[in-house]
């Protein structure tokens, strides 16, 4: 683990966000592949103990294409956002293989997927696109109620968002998995970043 002292909770989001930014998925089948740790000290001292955070946060740019995800826990439910932002001066089309458009999921501590939101809808199967206006932004979201995440929160480390027909996957803890020190003090930020081939979970 690779650690640096910040000055804020802000500094340390915003350090987070650039560092967990794009994750690729190539279409080997071979899981392979390295992750890189990353660790932000936020102060105070003795041992760790887990807690509720309300929000948890990450992001990615790519040429004029800026992604968000923001996972909040709300009253026992988890509610997932994807922002798609199109800073450039032209409009940004994705060509999609059916009706979806994108997809959020929550993985586990060994990478598998304990629920895909996609899974309980139906799409056409016909190519389709999206477009993003210049200037302009969309919002995804999804929820998950609380009698269904309660089944799943003890297992869930993982939250990931992606724009289907894309390599790029947005991927950041859930609320539950920051921590802070018993003492009391604001404790970390933990993120990481994978690269490799293979699919980015396993079934």
């Amino acid at each position: 683990m690779i650690s640096w002292k910040l000055p804020t909770h802000l500094a340390a989001g915003a350090a987070l966000a650039c560092l967990t930014a794009c994750l690729f998925a190539p279409p080997a089948e071979a899981h392979l592949g390295a992750d890189v740790g990353i660790l932000f000290p936020m102060g105070g001292s003795g041992q760790t103990a887990p807690r509720t955070s309300a929000e948890s946060y990450a992001a990615c740019a790519d040429g004029t294409l800026i992604e968000e995800l923001t996972v909040r826990e709300k009253s026992g439910r988890l509610l997932l956002e994807l922002k798609v932002t199109n800073s450039g001066d032209a409009p940004y089309t994705i060509a999609h293989r059916d009706g979806q458009e994108y997809d959020f999921s929550l993985l586990d501590r060994n990478g598998s997927a304990l629920y895909t939101w996609s899974d309980s809808m139906a799409f056409t199967q016909a190519l389709t696109s999206s477009t993003i206006p210049a200037h302009d932004s969309v919002v995804y979201t999804a929820e998950i109620k609380r009698v269904d995440y309660k089944k799943l929160k003890d297992d869930a480390v993982l939250a990931v968002a992606w724009l289907t027909d894309t390599p790029y996957r947005l991927m950041t803890h859930v609320p539950a998995q920051t921590t802070r020190t018993a003492s009391g003090s604001t404790g970390a930020i933990i993120g990481s970043i994978h690269i490799g081939n293979g699919h980015w979970y396993h079934d």
